[in-house]
């Protein structure tokens, strides 16, 4: 983290509106450069969106101090801010020149991002990001170039072509009315024919992560399955099967999966501490009392940055004195979760 961010933080209470202003005016160029270089006793939501300001102004060494100290931010502290409350400059900023992976991932979550944004990013994203675009149906119904620009990708994965697929066929307004004849039958499930059918093409995609026995194919090819036939796989899953569809990109599948299986307390544990499952999945989990009341899911939850925050808030009073001690040095794990483990280290080590 810069030593902005550092100050930001350390001096939240130092919010000055008339700094800010004088900063602007640019009447003194000593407190420019400092604004510039993130040095400023100033609140986040107010030093970021000054430093975008002089980055964005064109002048060579202020420009430059600015985007430096801006990349260099802590990116799940910046990520963060992204997502709660950061203005259309500032995320637009970030989006043209940060590729950091957790900041990209923000700013593709965030529901209220401008479109046009989202338009910007979808030729340059990785395969996995391409997976969280393409789920956004709210941003994409509305903006439908987002699919036109996620289709110039170089790097566009055979899921996301697929999933493009989809919406043109099936969710586009001006793609419907072209085609009324093609509108898909009302009701019911995929036949075992059109099951069969359907695993037959996924095997001629690339093979690529964990195989799954009962079907043959690998993680990418049953992504590649439509919704439904995937949702058909959630029930009754062997293990194996179980793990790859729990980390399916669409939280509606990955749900399913924990609703129709019975799993081993050892198996939810490893699912909570995994930080890479949707953080959906995670709330689902905390929010089923027969498994946030083991004491090892609860503390693989609240350690699991990605579980939603007011879940692992509420969770920090079961931690054990021990337990609340680590986390309360844990730099890995939200603010808020390490300072409410912090003031309850403090009561209860007494």
């Amino acid at each position: 983290m810069t030593g902005g961010a550092t100050v930001s933080e350390s001096r939240s209470s130092a919010r000055d509106p008339r700094l800010v202003e004088r900063v602007r005016s640019g009447e003194d160029p000593e407190l420019l450069l400092l604004a510039a270089r993130g040095l400023l006793p100033l609140s986040q939501a107010q030093l970021i969106p000054l430093q975008v300001e002089l980055a964005n102004r064109g002048d060579g060494e202020l420009a430059r101090h600015a985007e430096r100290a801006l990349l260099e931010l802590e990116p799940r502290v910046l990520a963060h801010y992204l997502a709660a409350g950061a203005g259309e400059s500032v995320l637009a900023w970030f989006a043209t020149h940060c590729e950091q992976p957790r900041v990209v991932e923000a700013l593709l979550r965030r529901r209220d991002v401008p479109r046009r944004i989202l338009v910007a990013l979808a030729p340059r994203l990785e395969a996995d990001h391409q997976e969280i675009l393409v789920l956004r149906q709210d941003a994409i119904v509305e903006e439908p170039a987002i699919l036109t620009a996620l289709e110039e990708n170089p790097k566009l994965s055979s899921y996301a072509r697929r999933r493009i697929g989809e919406y043109r066929e099936h969710l586009l307004p001006r793609e419907k009315k072209a085609r009324p004849a093609e509108a898909p039958a009302a009701g019911g499930e995929p036949s075992a024919e059109e099951m069969a059918e359907a695993i037959e093409q996924a095997r001629q995609q690339p093979a690529e992560g964990e195989r799954d026995d009962t079907t043959g194919l690998s993680e990418a090819q049953i992504r590649y399955l439509p919704i439904p036939m995937r949702m058909m796989l959630t029930r009754g899953a062997p293990r194996a099967l179980r793990h790859i569809l729990i980390r399916d990109p669409n939280p509606l599948i990955a749900k399913s999966v924990l609703r129709n299986n019975n799993f081993s307390e050892k198996e939810i544990e490893q699912i909570a501490s995994n930080r890479n499952i949707d953080d959906e999945v995670l709330g689902e989990i905390a929010g089923t009392r027969e498994w946030v009341s083991k004491y090892r899911i609860a503390h693989a939850l609240v350690q699991n940055p990605r579980t939603p925050l007011a879940l692992a808030v509420k969770l920090v009073p079961r931690m054990s004195v021990r337990d609340l001690r680590i986390l309360s040095r844990d730099r890995n794990i939200p603010d808020a979760v390490r300072s409410t483990a912090r003031r309850l280290y403090t009561i209860k080590r007494v």
